[in-house]
């Protein structure tokens, strides 16, 4: 999760507090960024913050923050511990996310402490001269030691070239470049000369290898200049020839845009003949959980663009390698984790058919036991459960690779002294689920999963609290707001697996029967509400569902955007509109008003999938967004350097991260494909869990003859009031 920007190209304001736009607010919060450019070196440093209204909190992921006025006016910023330390050249960037009372957009004033005059935004100037001399300590008088030289791929762009000022063994060589085409998002050049040449002098790129003979170089750019914009580049290198009683070499160099990959997803064909492909949708889904796969990949990878990473994640001899990355940052929360895994498990024993006719059910079991693996791990002993790996703070504040990661990465747990029942519940579902599953396919694992399922609930039951609370690290990203839906949850789901009766009594002693706000990764009451009819028939329980789509149906509480998004939440709506339509289906597989739920659920998820002319599913469909707010999609291919100046290019992400559902509109239905938006642009296994989950069941209904559009009901955006 990243704020909106105070970029590059902004004037250079004086001496004194800097002035900090908000990019982006709405009822309750908003989002800015503030930049300062470092004046002296610091050990420590603190930025003050003056607002023109009160800001209730202040969530800030790479500084502490600290209200320092009775009217929360004025706040304080002071660095963590691993970003203490900044040097005179350094920028130092804070992202920052406050609350108040209505549509904030309070106007922002900044001061560094310690500073010259106050600090600066940050500013790009033309930069000094970058020096390169290959090997290191080495003079042109020592035998060379040959370092491999690494070709690109790609025709690229072909310079014209002119020597200039050769004196002494010295040539300045001329390069003229061409840039056609959309704009180069990171770059090399490969760089020949009839002659051996050392010491490179260049100053947008740095020398990266050489051949034997030192003829052939290869240049990859720095980050004095990384995007090329159509047009003419001219690019000056200093050379040095080894024979220093040589003429001037004659040399050749060709640039080749290093932000281009031609890997797509493909498209299965629409056997069903239905609207929308869903079998094309359900394959591209379980791809976006492969590319966000943490640990040794497997052998049958089909993401080319993503390698083994974080393979040191683990504590204390606690292997705690594998998983999904959260979102598009590289954290492994997990609470939505252990969700998303309950979700797709869910669906895969409901609807089954689907995934078999989609020729993805191998590829489905595969999906999910990715993590279920990983959770196996982090269940050490009955009364410890590991429920996050990596820093919030240190990885949001940086932009690359997950497999080029230098960061510490520690684990948190929680155990009977720091207990956390929502998470131990959480993913006891996932091991339950997994547990039925995996019962035909794979019965011993199923029995080890149902095993630890049943463990942690007894912990989950006995030492009761938020694990929010007892791990302080979630608390600004995945913050619990009760344990109670996921002690009704989890003992459900184990009541419905083994039909023992002390946890259908534990879920009712939790159950809570009013209208769900919206099903999440926290919240699951309207998952008890179905279960709790489907187990029992009773029909408390089915107007509790009832009352639940009252309010998300049209005329509810929950407002809708013009072309019919049912809309609970600016940030990340189509998650929320997925989520109930995937309940929405559940409900109707239990016989709650089929034909409405049904075409209720398939209008929301014809909304992401194209129904208001975009879609907004990466890889699918019609225009759909090549942005996405998603760090690895986003870098350039090797051997180009990755960091968070590839966060603020306009440009397509250079890799297609297939499946992967983004946030959605705003409740205009709006739109900005921009890495940037990441409210409305970002991912998260949690996305796509119950999306996934609903795309499956709209298969099965085809299978079954029961889909809206097979039953003359197939308009949307759909208007009819809950039944």
């Amino acid at each position: 999760m990243f704020s909106l920007v105070l970029w590059a190209g902004l004037p250079l304001l004086g001496f004194g507090s800097i002035t900090v736009p908000v990019n982006n607010h709405w009822a309750g919060g908003f989002q800015a960024r503030v930049c300062f450019n470092i004046d002296k070196d610091m050990s420590s440093w603190v930025i003050h913050l003056a607002f023109d209204q009160p800001v209730q909190t202040l969530d800030v992921w790479t500084a502490n923050a600290q209200s320092t006025s009775a009217d929360k006016k004025e706040w304080s910023l002071t660095n963590k511990e691993w970003n203490a330390v900044e040097h005179v050249g350094d920028e130092l960037c804070i992202d920052l996310m406050g609350h108040g009372d209505g549509d904030i957009a309070p106007v922002i004033t900044a001061t560094l402490e310690g500073a010259e005059g106050g600090g600066s935004h940050q500013v790009i100037t033309s930069a000094p001269r970058t020096t390169v001399n290959l090997p290191p300590g080495v003079t042109t008088a020592e035998p060379q030691p040959t370092a491999p030289l690494t070709v690109p791929d790609g025709n690229g762009f072909p310079a014209t070239t002119r020597v200039a000022n050769v004196r002494d063994g010295l040539s300045e060589q001329w390069l003229t470049f061409t840039i056609t085409g959309p704009t180069v998002m990171g770059w090399v050049v490969k760089f020949r000369c009839n002659k051996p040449v050392t010491n490179l002098h260049v100053a947008d790129a740095d020398a990266l290898s050489h051949n034997e003979d030192m003829t052939e170089w290869l240049l990859v750019n720095n980050d004095n200049k990384i995007a090329l914009k159509a047009g003419t580049l001219e690019m000056k290198i200093e050379v040095k020839l080894v024979n220093v009683q040589d003429s001037a070499p004659q040399c050749s160099a060709i640039l080749i845009n290093m932000g281009v990959d031609n890997y797509t997803c493909g498209e299965l064909p629409n056997k069903a003949n239905s609207k929308y492909n869903y079998d094309d949708v359900l394959y591209k889904s379980i791809l976006f959980y492969e590319a966000q796969r943490s640990g040794k990949l497997p052998a049958n990878n089909r993401i080319p663009w993503r390698g083994d990473s974080a393979l040191n994640d683990g504590d204390g001899g606690v292997d705690l390698t594998g998983g999904w990355y959260d979102a598009g940052d590289f954290v492994k929360f997990n609470f939505p984790m252990a969700w998303s895994t309950a979700i797709l498990n869910w669906g895969l024993l409901q609807f089954k058919d689907a995934y078999e006719a989609a020729g993805q059910l191998e590829w489905m079991y595969e999906s999910v036991k990715w993590p279920l693996d990983y959770l196996l791990k982090c269940h050490s002993s009955d009364d410890v459960l590991y429920v996050q790996v990596g820093d919030g703070g240190a990885d949001h504040g940086s932009w690359g690779r997950p497999e080029d990661m230098k960061m510490a990465r520690p684990a948190f747990k929680v155990d009977a002294s720091r207990p956390g029942s929502e998470v131990a519940m959480e993913t006891a579902v996932a091991f339950v689920t997994g547990h039925l599953a995996f019962k035909e396919k794979d019965p011993p694992y199923s029995a080890k999963l149902l095993q630890h399922a049943k463990s942690l609930w007894e912990f989950a039951v006995t030492h009761k609290g938020k694990y929010s609370e007892s791990v302080s690290a979630a608390a600004s990203y995945y913050n619990s707001v009760n344990v109670t839906d996921e002690l009704c949850w989890g003992s459900l789901w184990l009541y419905k697996a083994t039909k023992e009766p002390k946890y259908l009594e534990e879920a009712l002693k939790h159950y809570d029967a009013s209208p769900d706000w919206g099903m999440s990764w926290d919240d699951v009451f309207i998952g008890n509400q179905v279960l709790l009819y489907e187990l029992t028939k009773e029909e408390k329980y089915k107007a509790a569902v009832e009352g639940t789509f009252k309010e998300w149906f049209p005329g509810g509480t929950v407002p809708y955007t013009p072309k019919g998004l049912a809309y609970r939440l600016q940030w990340g709506a189509l998650r929320y509109s997925s989520n109930m339509a995937m309940a929405a289906l559940m409900a109707a597989e239990a016989g709650i008003h089929p034909d409405e739920y049904r075409h209720w659920a398939m209008c929301q998820i014809h909304y992401a999938l194209g129904d208001t002319g975009r879609s907004f599913v990466v890889g699918f469909g019609k225009n759909p967004p090549v942005s996405p707010h998603h760090r690895s999609s986003s870098c350039p291919n090797l051997p180009v350097r990755c960091n968070m100046n590839y966060l603020h290019l306009d440009t397509p992400n250079t890799h297609m991260l297939c499946g992967a559902l983004v946030g959605g509109p705003d409740s205009s239905d709006g739109y900005k494909d921009s890495r940037e938006n990441y409210v409305n642009n970002e991912v998260a296994c949690d996305y796509n869990a119950g999306f996934q989950t609903a795309v499956a069941g709209l298969r099965s209904l085809l299978l079954r003859n029961l889909h809206p559009e097979q039953k003359g009901s197939a308009t949307c955006p759909y208007h009819g009031a809950a039944p």
